[in-house]
């Protein structure tokens, strides 16, 4: 019995580690942003996760009673007249929209940098204007009614961190809308620290 428990253990450590090691070989090939915001990353990084939209709007979590992560330490906090857009039952994922300029969003956390990736302009009306800041330092502003990279059809910014500290990452909306597919946050790997 014991035996077989640890043939288990082993086969299970085996497909977690293929498939995390899978992601992010995966990531190496696909430009992903079409902005480097704040340097670039560090050349050495432990693991990626990809969130949808959902977070707390104005202090109250949005949607309700979906989170995965406690209420209190959520990363991801909107200020401003946010609307969640559910994208089906099945899909489960969430995508987020506001036309309020000066909403903003934060994401408070300790990584090596995060991907805010953006809906088509070309599916919406209005696409406006963000601004990107790093613990209150600006990053640039820029509009999101313009062609991607590569002729990609979501927009992507890349904002890296450039420190082994929690950091705030801030999006502010300048004008017009803006319509957030969702975020990709990657971790430092601490053997290869800034």
């Amino acid at each position: 019995m014991n035996q077989n428990l640890k043939i288990l253990q082993a086969i299970l450590l085996f497909v977690i580690v293929a498939a995390i090691l899978g992601g992010c070989a995966a990531e190496k090939p696909n430009p992903l942003a079409v902005e480097n915001l704040n340097g670039e990353p560090p050349k050495q990084e432990s693991f990626s996760m990809q969130f949808d939209a959902r977070g707390l709007i104005n202090g109250v979590l949005q949607p309700e009673n979906t989170l995965p992560y406690g209420r209190t330490y959520y990363p991801i906090r909107y200020s401003g007249d946010w609307r969640m857009i559910d994208a089906g039952p099945k899909s489960q994922w969430y995508t987020i929209t506001c036309d309020e300029p000066g909403a903003s969003v934060d994401v408070v956390a300790t990584l090596s940098r995060v991907v805010f990736d953006f809906w088509d302009y070309e599916f919406y009306d209005n696409p406006g204007k963000v601004s990107f800041y790093i613990d209150g330092k600006p990053l640039g502003s820029f509009d999101l009614a313009r062609a991607a990279a590569q002729d990609q059809k979501v927009l992507s910014y890349q904002v890296s961190t450039q420190k082994n500290t929690v950091a705030t990452i801030t999006m502010v909306l300048e004008s017009g809308r803006v319509v957030i597919s969702g975020y990709l946050f990657n971790f430092l790997d601490e053997r290869y620290p800034y």
